[in-house]
């Protein structure tokens, strides 16, 4: 028994026949997997939200290579797609022709689509990681100077929870905000919660009428000299529309300000951030795909 089971083994293994239909198998299922995840990749890039960023937060350079990926994938699915329909209706014709194709080509065919075939797989569980649970980003602008520089990578959580101090980004347009064009998204830090007075005068920042120590700038910055007072009143549009204002944050509402005081476009000029429009919170500092140390 054990011998007849060896010379199974052994005539599945050296039959070239046995072989050169597996690899068709093979190839076709290869090419199956490119198309699915194709598919996947782009219905995901319709909806996700990821795709829309832009501003001082922008994933267009990232998606570039991604995109290039997938359009090989497809154009390889769809190749693999149209000489399957080919041989279920022209099946004699088809496997005439396949069976023509040196077997050491389909072979090395087999191998070039067994490789590529884990970058479309890799693509899509990235972009999901992209839509649903983080992102790196490249960060446009000096509103976040001394902590984030113009150019710099940041670790983005979408599911940490906002505290006082937290940089987070986020979206401003025209329906919730105030001096604003068209859609973008902003990275800024949380200063005032709902239910929160806060004031800057005099270079330094009050919150609920108490001085408030902001431990992530340098000892020896003094970059927010320059900043003009503001007063407390805070501007913001409701859910109805309406323009309101308030000396408390109301619930739902946030006040966001840049590190760089002196430039940053903000709450203060914008008005608060409903909640819904914060995106994530930015955790860590990335030499691209490299943590190199906590955002303060």
């Amino acid at each position: 028994m054990n011998q007849d089971k060896y010379l199974i083994k052994y005539y599945k293994n050296n039959n070239p026949v046995t072989e050169r239909i597996a690899i068709k198998k093979k190839i076709i299922t290869r090419t199956l997997i490119l198309i699915i995840c194709s598919i996947v990749f782009f219905v995901m890039l319709t909806f996700s939200d990821a795709s829309k960023f832009k501003g001082e937060i922008s994933l267009i350079d990232t998606l570039i290579p991604l995109k290039i990926i997938m359009m090989i994938s497809s154009i390889i699915g769809l190749i693999g797609i149209i000489s399957l329909l080919v041989s279920l209706v022209s099946r004699n014709h088809f496997n005439h022709f396949f069976t023509k194709i040196p077997f050491k080509i389909k072979r090395s065919i087999f191998v070039l689509l067994d490789w590529f075939s884990i970058l479309p797989i890799c693509v899509v569980i990235t972009f999901f990681c992209f839509s649903y649970l983080f992102i790196i980003t490249p960060v446009s602008g000096d509103s976040m100077i001394p902590n984030i520089s113009n150019g710099e990578h940041v670790f983005v959580s979408y599911n940490k929870e906002i505290q006082r101090g937290s940089v987070v980004i986020l979206e401003v347009n025209q329906n919730d905000n105030f001096h604003i064009d068209e859609t973008s998204h902003y990275i800024k830090r949380i200063i005032g919660l709902p239910g929160d007075k806060v004031k800057w005068t005099g270079n330094k920042l009050y919150i609920n009428d108490e001085e408030y120590n902001e431990s992530y700038f340098p000892k020896d910055y003094f970059g927010t000299a320059a900043t003009n007072n503001f007063d407390g009143l805070f501007r913001y549009i409701d859910e109805n529309g309406n323009e309101q204002m308030t000396e408390i944050i109301p619930e739902g509402y946030y006040f966001v300000m840049g590190d760089n005081r002196p430039i940053s476009k903000d709450s203060r000029s914008i008005g608060l951030i409903p909640k819904r429009n914060i995106i994530g919170v930015a955790t860590y500092h990335m030499n691209f795909i490299i943590p190199r140390g906590k955002i303060k």
